[in-house]
């Protein structure tokens, strides 16, 4: 494929450069509870077992499987969708982090879908929107919730901008012109100020959270992207091509006639002079634009059928009449100034489609171009890394759909290439993607991570799209791949109406910053949201999920692996802080030895990994090590795990991949704590002439980034400790960037002492007859232990009787009438008392009279 762009990613200085002015919610806060609550709520409101996932405490999915209701009582079918969405959010969205600190969430739109609703909300953090940072809330037909999937940023706060957006668009304009090429200026619009976290765009989560000015710049048709410019040091962060293009997309039409880069846009409208075919002309002269007039219908007709109602001309189409009036827009033999013509290309450019010469007449590509439109009005996947790769990749599926269900000539072969029409050939394979070197699973070695500085694909968005185009494949025509046997759900159907109803459902219910994890979970979700509609059956939603494990989905790829970081948590018991390098007044918790400070590296500012600054040390003199020592000592207490965990960032000088000239070390008490037990610990053997610490272990190279680590301080428990960092140089007098050390944490952990051993009653009755002046005696039952102490507590109609406290009770006037009971309390020291009740008597009566006393009685009277 052709590219016009430079770098989007830049290169390491830029990306480490950003001043942190994030900072995410610290662990035990009132947030947590209100998680927790809500947890409970969603589990507790759920008529059987839901489906879902969650990260460091917070859940970023859940779904309702199809034969599971969840009943918000906020809720019925006569609330409106917005309304529905909304009360779920009050009742769940804090399980997913809707009411973590700072942040705050503004509804983007809504779409009915074949079961149901889906509506979308914005995160924001401080005011400033996340890119990427999106709750889906997908609604049943009744309003009651299907699943919520949660992309956000763990961000509160953020530092007002250093650089003003008058500097930034002119640093934009100046970079666009720079990588586009020499032109007329470029129309720049302002999307205004953003967060942009990168585990939430598929870039390296050890970067750091920054905040920026966002511009979409256009030039003509064919040129239209997006410019991040930090907002801190005033530098391009990012640089991201929004025409989706490739060279199996159809869109455009100039006769060849190459156009101007200057022109602002070339719209294919009612009033456009080279205007060929409409819905009520006749027939065009050219064969191509006739081409493309019906594969433009043959893609909205399938996607009507796709889902009821769905009225892709209304979706994707532009105004073409200077009213309100929409067409699905194209424009064929597409040419502009700059390229060869004929231009061997298409794209979708945000408004219409435009096709190279010959570029109309595959259905598929056609169907692959409008579909880009679709997900970004949709999902909007961000175009970049994996969820650029599931953009290109959703795109493939509906082209290959379209395709298979457009069979022209009837009786045609099928194929599962993309683009075979082409005049240059097929160019993907979603059946077997490695034919044409793309991976077909995240483990695959044909997986790309493009290399600092380049990304000439956006990190790879159409070489990685096979992951998904596979999964596709494997669900519905199904196969024996990876271990799994996968019946396909759309076997004997060659229209493939399952997957399409299935893809699109996914499409639609994904947030702009998902991965393939992400998908993973939306795609079981979205088949069993189709069960209840009677789309699917079980049967097909255990295919759907088998070949998400073929393809290894939810598995971080083998070639783009990131650190998993150590965390503050404990074997047994609860993590109990006992020093915090953040806390009070951070620049005091330390003495710093030459070479450390936290003021941060000039020219770079500060890396920290939480405001507003980090310790960060540099060589300060050849062949030496340099600590940063407690300032005072910590006491572990004695028979607990105790632990030293702190965040950093290395960049330093090395020697290959086996000795390293510069490197940090962590020393306990003087003494170096290489051999101690560690998550994330020092792995690079220190070298380099002069290195005072040379044969050592400790960290060095590059981290790529923050990384966690944690070691084990169990073997100090009952003493006190003192840890220090130590920068190790050698004699260069290089240094590089730095080791930076932040979020720096000594814990014990805290474990609960046993519970108190208790009192087990025994099953107290009462033997005697119920006859005033006869005696009732208590049998209190089998008590544990034997030891217990009993005592009694007669009781009538259920009301303590004075005084009646021993193990008898005589029967007295008053009790006629009145049922009696005893209650037995047992008790023994160091355990919890216990109480049991008898069963009451039947009522008291009064004794009657012997025969002889009653005749006597009778003489009296």
């Amino acid at each position: 494929m052709n590219r016009r762009s430079l770098p989007a990613f830049l290169s390491v200085a830029a990306l480490v450069a950003g001043v942190l002015g994030l900072t995410a919610a610290p662990p035990g806060t009132a947030a947590a509870d209100t998680e927790s609550l809500a947890v409970s709520r969603l589990h507790a409101d759920a008529s059987g077992g839901l489906t879902y996932r969650s990260s460091g405490g917070v859940y970023d999915f859940a779904g309702v499987p199809a034969r599971v209701t969840l009943d918000d009582p906020a809720v019925s079918s006569s609330t409106s969708v917005g309304d529905a969405a909304a009360a779920h959010l009050a009742r769940y969205g804090a399980a997913f982090g809707s009411k973590q600190a700072g942040t705050t969430l503004t509804e983007l739109r809504s779409n009915a879908t074949v079961t149901g609703d889906v509506v979308r909300y914005q995160q924001n953090v401080g005011g400033l929107p996340v890119m990427g940072g999106e709750f889906v809330v997908s609604l049943r037909p009744n309003r009651e919730l299907d699943s919520i999937l949660a992309k956000t940023s763990r961000a509160t706060t953020v530092s007002s901008a250093k650089v003003s957006q008058a500097d930034a668009t002119a640093t934009a304009q100046e970079f666009f012109q720079g990588s586009a090429g020499e032109g007329a200026p470029a129309t720049i619009v302002s999307v205004g100020r953003w967060v942009v976290d990168p585990t939430l765009i598929g870039a390296s989560k050890v970067l750091p959270t920054r905040t920026v000015w966002r511009f979409e710049l256009s030039r003509g048709a064919a040129e239209r992207r997006m410019v991040l410019v930090d907002d801190q040091l005033g530098a391009v962060l990012m640089n991201v091509d929004l025409i989706n293009e490739a060279k199996n997309r159809v869109v455009c039409d100039n006769a060849n006639v190459p156009h101007s880069t200057a022109v602002a846009d070339a719209p294919c409208v009612n009033s456009s002079p080279n205007l060929v075919r409409t819905e009520l002309s006749v027939p065009a002269a050219l064969a191509e634009a006739n081409t493309a007039f019906d594969l433009g219908g043959v893609v909205h007709d399938n996607y009507a059928a796709f889902q009821t109602g769905f009225d892709l001309t209304n979706f994707i189409g532009r105004v073409v009449d200077g009213g309100s009036t929409k067409a699905l827009a194209q424009t064929v033999r597409w040419c502009y100034t700059g390229f060869t013509c004929p231009y061997a290309n298409a794209f979708w450019n945000g408004s219409q489609m435009y096709y190279g010469a010959t570029y109309a007449t595959a259905d598929d590509v056609v169907g692959h171009e409008m579909t880009h439109g679709v997900t970004e009005r949709t999902s909007g996947l961000f175009y970049w890394s994996q969820s650029g790769a599931m953009n290109e990749s959703l795109s493939d599926i509906m082209g290959e759909i379209i395709d298979h269900r457009n069979v022209q000539p009837p009786g045609e072969p099928v194929t599962w290439t993309m683009g075979e029409d082409l005049p240059i050939g097929a160019i993907r394979n979603v059946q077997n993607p490695p034919a044409f070197n793309d991976p077909d699973r995240t483990g695959s070695p044909l997986y790309v991570k493009e290399a600092c500085c380049g990304y000439p694909d956006e990190d790879g968005v159409h070489t990685n799209s096979g992951v998904g185009n596979k999964t596709f494949y494997l669900a519905s025509q199904g196969g024996t791949f990876n271990s799994q046997t996968i019946t396909g759900i759309d076997t004997g159907d060659a229209t493939l109406t399952k997957s399409a109803k299935l893809w699109l459902l996914t499409d639609q219910s994904l947030s702009s910053g998902s991965d393939y994890a992400d998908e993973a979970a939306v795609l079981d979700q979205s088949c069993q949201a189709l069960i209840g509609s009677g789309v699917m059956n079980a049967a097909d939603c255990t295919a759907v999920h088998q070949a998400t494990l073929a393809t290894e989905l939810t598995t971080t790829p083998v070639n783009n692996p990131q650190p998993t970081d150590a965390t503050v948590s404990c074997p047994t018991g609860t993590p109990q802080v006992l020093f915090d390098s953040e806390t009070g007044t951070p620049g005091t918790k330390f003495n710093a030895g030459p070479g450390w400070s936290r003021s941060g590296v000039p020219g770079w500012g500060q890396i920290a990994h939480s405001n507003p600054d980090a310790w960060s040390s540099y060589e300060a003199t050849p062949s030496s090590t340099n600590s940063l020592t407690a300032a005072a000592p910590v006491a572990l207490p004695a028979g607990q795990s105790a632990y030293l965990f702190f965040q950093h960032w290395r960049l330093l000088q090395g020697n290959g991949t086996t000795v390293f000239n510069d490197a940090g070390t962590v020393e306990i008490n003087g003494a170096d704590a290489a051999a101690l037990p560690w998550v994330n610990g020092p792995a690079q053997t220190i070298g380099g002439t002069g290195n005072p610490a040379n044969g050592k272990l400790g960290f060095g190279g590059d981290s790529r980034g923050y990384v966690a680590s944690r070691v084990d301080l169990s073997s100090f428990a009952g003493t006190s400790v003192t840890p220090q960092f130590s920068f190790n140089n050698n004699n260069s007098g290089q240094t590089f960037l730095g080791w930076w050390v932040d979020d720096i944490q000594v814990y014990t952990c805290a474990v609960p002492p046993p519970p108190t051993p208790k009192v087990v009653a025994g099953a107290p009755t009462i033997s005697g007859k119920a006859l005033v002046g006869k005696k009732l005696t208590a049998h209190p039952g089998s008590w544990t232990p034997g030891d217990a102490t009993l005592t009694y507590q007669w009781l009538r109609n259920g009301v303590p009787i004075a005084g009646a406290t021993g193990s008898t009770y005589k029967l007295k006037n008053k009790d006629k009438g009145k049922k009696i009971s005893v209650t037995v309390t047992g008790t023994k020291a160091g355990f919890t008392s216990a109480s049991a009740t008898s069963p009451p008597t039947k009522k008291v009566k009064k004794k009657k009279p012997h025969h002889r006393e009653a005749v006597r009685a009778a003489r009296l009277g």
